[in-house]
């Protein structure tokens, strides 16, 4: 089944997209502006700094890197051992930079911070959808660096789900409190304005309510989507059962089921038994485990 969780294709189309692109430079710009580190005794002249793997992972944040050292290292150039999502060994060589010193130190902590953060998402999204085995792992937009959180969870093997907000409609309990429309007007919304069309739902009597109404709004459309239940907090068991309970009314292929809340590394083998077609859980970009890494620098001859 293909899920329209993937939003990936709004990040990269032969090279980071412009939504990409910028999200790179506000954050970089950030946390630049946050520690300019300016000194005036570091020596002149260049050095070779190799960044090196203390652990095992997945590399995640090559194109952030390119960025940062090309806009922040006049006439730097890296050399990339490894490609972004390509699995790397403790102890080996993840890339070397020959730059200015003066240069490479100011942005050395950045490279650091944003080299082994967007790793660790990546390996931990990695080893979760493993576990996960034929069910698919999505973000949520709880995430604390936006878009290139996101991004790694992709090179991780996972899927962004909504990049915000606009990109595809989803009503959750916030929605349903403050909108004046009935369920089948907010559904009848649904039809045709997305290819993405999610509906929050916190029991199996509201999901089988929004999934009779939802069959009823298709009927006689010539171009359909599947509409996403997304089961808060339902939990793999109850998840099984609905998912059951569509399959014997012939509707299952019709709706895409998300599992969500409570989602740890724990209970992913009950998900992976749930039914569900795809979890979402912020815990992989809300409590990464980030990747030890090391650079080290000597003075280039």
């Amino acid at each position: 089944m293909a899920l329209p969780h993937d939003r990936s294709g709004l990040l990269w189309n032969d090279g980071p997209t412009a939504r990409f692109t910028k999200s790179m430079e506000r954050w970089i710009n950030a946390m630049y502006s946050d520690d300019p580190s300016d000194t005036d005794v570091i020596t002149a002249g260049q050095s070779v700094s190799r960044i090196i793997a203390k652990e095992d992972g997945v590399l995640s944040g090559r194109p952030v890197l390119d960025y940062l050292i090309e806009n922040y290292c006049n006439g730097a150039t890296t050399e990339w051992n490894f490609t972004e999502g390509q699995g790397f060994q403790k102890g080996q060589e993840i890339a070397s930079i020959v730059a200015k010193s003066d240069e490479i130190l100011k942005i050395e902590r950045i490279c650091m911070n944003l080299i082994t953060r967007l790793s660790g998402i990546a390996s931990t999204t990695s080893k979760w959808s493993e576990q996960l085995g034929g069910v698919y792992l999505a973000a949520t937009r709880k995430t604390n660096w936006g878009v290139l959180d996101k991004w790694a969870v992709h090179i991780g093997g996972g899927l962004t789900h909504r990049l915000d907000r606009s990109d595809g409609l989803m009503i959750k309990e916030n929605d349903f409190s403050m909108s004046k429309l009935t369920l089948e007007e907010i559904l009848s919304t649904f039809r045709t304005a997305t290819d993405f069309p999610v509906i929050e739902v916190v029991s199996s009597d509201q999901a089988l309510s929004v999934a009779n109404s939802w069959i009823e709004l298709q009927s006689g459309l010539s171009t359909t989507y599947q509409l996403t239940l997304m089961m808060d907090n339902l939990g793999p068991e109850n998840c099984r059962e609905f998912s059951d309970r569509l399959d014997d009314m012939g509707l299952r292929q019709k709706f895409v089921l998300e599992g969500s809340g409570r989602v740890r590394w724990e209970n992913l083998q009950d998900w992976a038994q749930s039914g569900v077609d795809v979890v979402s859980s912020g815990s992989i970009t809300m409590e990464p485990r980030m990747i030890d890494m090391t650079m080290l620098m000597e003075v280039s001859k």
